[in-house]
């Protein structure tokens, strides 16, 4: 049973779908009540400040940071995966759910919003072949001004500009800059890869 956050941001229900085109199960998770959940999944379209408020308005803050430090599979989607770190430019007053340190950067690219179909290639490192080698390359679709420039935990990188973080990964957990809903099988196939 797959748990999708609803944070009052994003189009659930098109990721809904992608999940069930997937064969898995989905539950909309309105409250902070995780059990019987395999996995959980935060999506997250617009601004990190509105994201993070309505994460601790709807008391989810401590949840999901105790969900994902026990390893169990977490998936974070565009805004959902900015929230896991500390802070951004787009709202300084807010703080992140820190679960990584570095902070979130506006993009220094030719064009903002970057809106797009944008090829993803995986690090295919010695260091990170363990997490990537299910993976195949492919394009996904992107929508964001703002964006991680640098982690340890980087799987994939976009140039763009300086260049950004495109996904995360560290034991159960992954995150996409871009959005896997809307890309296609392959994205679907990512999805089915982090969440089965």
């Amino acid at each position: 049973m797959i748990g999708v956050i609803d944070a009052k941001s994003g189009n659930l229900t098109s990721l809904e779908q992608t999940l069930r085109k997937s064969g898995l199960e989905v539950k909309r998770i309105k409250e902070p009540d995780f059990s019987g959940l395999d996995a959980l999944v935060l999506p997250g379209q617009g601004r990190f400040g509105f994201v993070m408020g309505q994460l601790e308005a709807h008391g989810f803050l401590e949840p999901i940071q105790n969900w994902i430090r026990s390893g169990r599979k977490f998936v974070g989607i565009c805004v959902g995966m900015q929230v896991l770190f500390s802070r951004s430019e787009e709202d300084p007053e807010a703080t992140g759910l820190g679960i990584f340190p570095e902070d979130v950067l506006r993009l220094d690219g030719p064009k903002h919003p970057l809106m797009g179909w944008i090829p993803v290639h995986w690090n295919r490192s010695e260091e990170k072949r363990s997490m990537t080698q299910l993976f195949r390359d492919g394009s996904a679709y992107f929508v964001n001004s703002f964006a991680v420039r640098q982690s340890p935990y980087n799987l994939a990188q976009i140039d763009y500009g300086s260049g950004f973080v495109a996904a995360i990964g560290r034991e159960n957990l992954f995150a996409f800059q871009f959005h896997p809903e809307k890309s296609g099988t392959w994205g679907r196939e990512l999805l089915l890869r982090c969440l089965s």
